[in-house]
């Protein structure tokens, strides 16, 4: 397997709602792609940021008249977690994205199946394109790391 990207990246509250992109290239058509993308923490495991976070939701986005009793049971909404998905391209367009809740994933493309989310087609050479799309951080800071790999051989492929 060959290292096409490997990345590391740190987060803040202030990132929600935003996309990275990152784009590798590919040299030469492949067997398969592989991606490992992992992030922590997941959960936000402060009670008192917790609670001031899901009160100022409620203040946004409860009716005024329902807003105390959804206040008073603030807990039923934790734990808070981080949110961060990918959608990856090939030269010639949207591939798939892995749009899920864990926070470590593994996804592999290849010419005849692919993870969940994911086309299944050749591994072309030319540029590809992964974006993270970062949809909630709720910690005070959020580390991620990712990494694609390609590879050609069988032998390659039964290591993945």
């Amino acid at each position: 397997m060959k290292d096409l990207l490997i990345v590391e990246g740190k987060l803040t509250p202030l990132s929600s709602k935003t996309h990275i992109t990152y784009q590798f290239y590919m040299p030469e058509p492949a067997e398969c792609l592989v991606i490992d993308f992992c992030y922590s923490p997941k959960t936000l495991d402060d009670p008192s940021a917790s609670r001031e976070l899901i009160e100022d939701a409620i203040d946004r986005y409860v009716n005024p008249s329902l807003r105390p009793v959804y206040k008073e049971q603030w807990e039923k909404f934790v734990p808070l977690q981080n949110l961060l998905t990918l959608s990856i391209d090939d030269p010639d367009g949207f591939r798939g994205s892995a749009h899920r809740h864990p926070n470590e994933q593994h996804h592999v493309l290849s010419p005849k199946e692919s993870s969940p989310g994911f086309s299944a087609g050749p591994i072309q050479e030319g540029i590809w394109r992964v974006t993270l799309s970062v949809h909630c951080v709720v910690t005070e800071a959020c580390h991620y790391t990712l990494s694609i790999r390609g590879g050609a051989s069988a032998h390659e492929l039964a290591s993945v």
